[in-house]
């Protein structure tokens, strides 16, 4: 990791090294999700280093090399001061330890258990990590208090098991981590939640039903203009000018169909989801997906071979996810095939299960590829395609959802055979 001065003393001041994974977690965590998704991100972030809270915008861009990250609008402030607690804090039970933490999980004060043999040194503690007394059973470091509540844990220099207990503290905005060796509270009201900062699973809740309609409309807008504008409907432009509106029209529609898997993800993760069950003709559902993507094939000369006209193929699923799942299988076998290739889309008839085959002439993929494929967020190396890395996962939920599976056949230089089963009824 090559950084500028105030990066590298916020790195080190936060425990990293100098040849180490970046110790800023706000943003290694921004750097992960944009190598993830293959693209350029921007965002402010608040972190904290050993005697500042430091806000600042931040650009995150991938490249060959892994990311470059831009920091601007850097601007600190001095940290709220921990609050001292006498008496009434300290654990109940002297065979307790309390642990009272600031609102980034950082130590304020650390009362240790009877008979603990580690370190116990306040001034060295304040405001350091939770991992600087805290393990898992299996010795790794915690610094999430988020992460243990009522979870066995030890600390440092101690062999005993603890059971971690998180709750707001009353008289601060920070929480208190008491340790025991008692069972944990059964009654879920009596340990409040940790509060996190950002709290991702909340946001991805609302995603389908409110922040995705938002943000369609825009993005939605913007391709329209753009293509307006690259399609010369106005009057004459510059044919560089046209190329520009065209570039822009492109990302909107990857920028759409990256809100639309988001919105698919939030839908087949929820609890309870499942899928409509009525009578569907495979034959006709592949015969409409060739239709949708026919001109996408036909600008690399891609042939698609699919079922004839009369034929038919009854299953048991819902129409939609059906015909969702054969374009992302159809449209994943166009983006990989050769041009000027073929691809077949091939039905077959069993007693208890229907199914279509989607064979390409690609590259194909070796067996720990094919044990990845369904993962979320796995796109295999493949960084050039705009993909987001959820359509598979999403189709393979989609069709266990439909009492079905998904499956894939292929070999290195063999192209890929992907197959939607489906029960007949």
């Amino acid at each position: 990791m090559h950084a500028d001065e105030p990066l590298l003393r916020l790195h080190h001041d936060l425990g990293g090294t100098d040849n180490g994974e970046l110790a800023v977690p706000p943003l290694l965590e921004l750097v992960r999700h944009s190598l993830r998704l293959g693209m350029r991100l921007s965002r402010p972030v608040t972190t904290a280093a050993a005697d500042a809270l430091i806000d600042m915008w931040c650009e995150c861009s991938p490249d060959a090399n892994g990311v470059t990250l831009i920091l601007t609008l850097w601007h600190e402030q001095p940290l709220p001061q921990p609050i001292e607690i006498t008496g009434p804090g300290l654990p109940a039970n002297p065979l307790d330890a309390e642990i009272r933490l600031d609102p980034l999980g950082r130590i304020l004060r650390f009362d240790p258990p009877k008979g603990y043999p580690g370190p116990d040194d306040s001034d060295r503690l304040l405001l350091a990590p939770l991992s600087a007394v805290l393990r898992r059973l299996t010795g790794e470091p915690i610094d999430d208090p988020a992460q243990i509540d009522d979870v066995k844990v030890r600390l440092i220099g101690d062999e005993r098991d603890w059971t971690a207990t998180l709750r707001n503290d009353a008289t601060s905005p920070g929480h208190i981590l008491t340790l025991s060796q008692a069972p944990p509270p059964t009654d879920p009201a009596a340990v409040p939640l940790f509060p996190p900062l950002f709290d991702g699973e909340r946001l991805g809740h609302l995603f389908g039903s409110q922040i995705g309609p938002a943000l369609r409309l825009p993005i939605g807008r913007i391709i329209a203009n753009a293509e307006t504008i690259g399609g010369r409907l106005e009057g004459p432009l510059r044919a560089d000018y046209a190329g520009y509106a065209s570039d822009i029209a492109s990302a909107g529609r990857h920028l759409l169909a990256l809100v639309d898997d988001l919105a698919d993800l939030e839908a087949v993760e929820a609890t309870g989801f499942s899928a409509a069950r009525e009578p569907v003709d495979l034959a006709d559902l592949s015969r409409r997906a060739a239709g949708l993507l026919a001109l996408k094939a036909a600008d690399r000369q891609i042939r698609i071979d699919k079922p004839a006209e009369d034929e038919t193929l009854p299953a048991i699923g819902e129409f939609r996810r059906v015909l969702q799942v054969l374009l992302n299988l159809l449209g994943n076998a166009i983006n990989y095939a050769p041009d000027g290739s073929m691809i077949w889309l091939r039905l077959d008839d069993g007693a208890d299960w229907a199914s279509v085959t989607v064979a390409d002439q690609g590259p194909g993929l070796s067996d720990e590829d094919q044990q990845r494929l369904f993962n979320k967020w796995e796109r295999l190396g493949r960084s050039g395609d705009g993909g987001s890395g959820l359509g598979l996962y999403i189709s393979r939920r989609l069709a266990l959802a439909m009492d079905g599976d998904l499956a894939i056949e292929s070999a290195p230089g063999q192209g890929a055979r992907f197959t939607l089963i489906l029960p007949k009824g």
